[in-house]
């Protein structure tokens, strides 16, 4: 553990991905939900990204987790702040992995509310003009 905090705490690193990952792990694989959400937390403060969001929200929907409840808030918390800073892609990222979480997980209700958000895709009509 010390030699992950050690490693996290560096200005520069090469692959801090999966050095987080790594450390996030660790820390699931012991047993301690507690500071693997405090990691979560931390890498949230340093990069907002929607794959740390999305890997947050799940965490929180494992047996591990606090549960469906809290991942669903994680996810809602994700889509609130990435809709703040414009980041229409990763919007769309993040709800179609929420989608599937609550097909998995959620009921009808919970999918459509979260089908709701999604972004729809408008046709848009030419209209026909005569050579005349």
């Amino acid at each position: 553990r010390a030699l992950y905090e050690l490693a996290v705490s560096q200005p520069e690193l090469d692959m801090p991905e999966m050095l987080w990952k790594g450390y996030i792990d660790f820390e699931i694989e012991e047993g301690q939900g507690d500071n693997a959400r405090k990691l979560y937390e931390r890498l949230l403060d340093r990069t907002g990204h929607v794959k740390v969001w999305i890997s947050y929200a799940q965490f929180e929907g494992t047996e591990i987790g606090r549960g469906i409840e809290e991942a669903r808030q994680v996810f809602d918390r994700a889509y609130q702040q990435l809709k703040e800073e414009g980041l229409k892609e990763e919007r769309v990222l993040l709800l179609d992995a929420w989608r599937v979480f609550e097909k998995a997980r959620g009921d009808s209700t919970s999918v459509s509310k979260v089908e709701a958000k999604l972004p729809r895709r408008v046709k848009r009509k030419r209209m026909k003009t005569d050579d005349d």
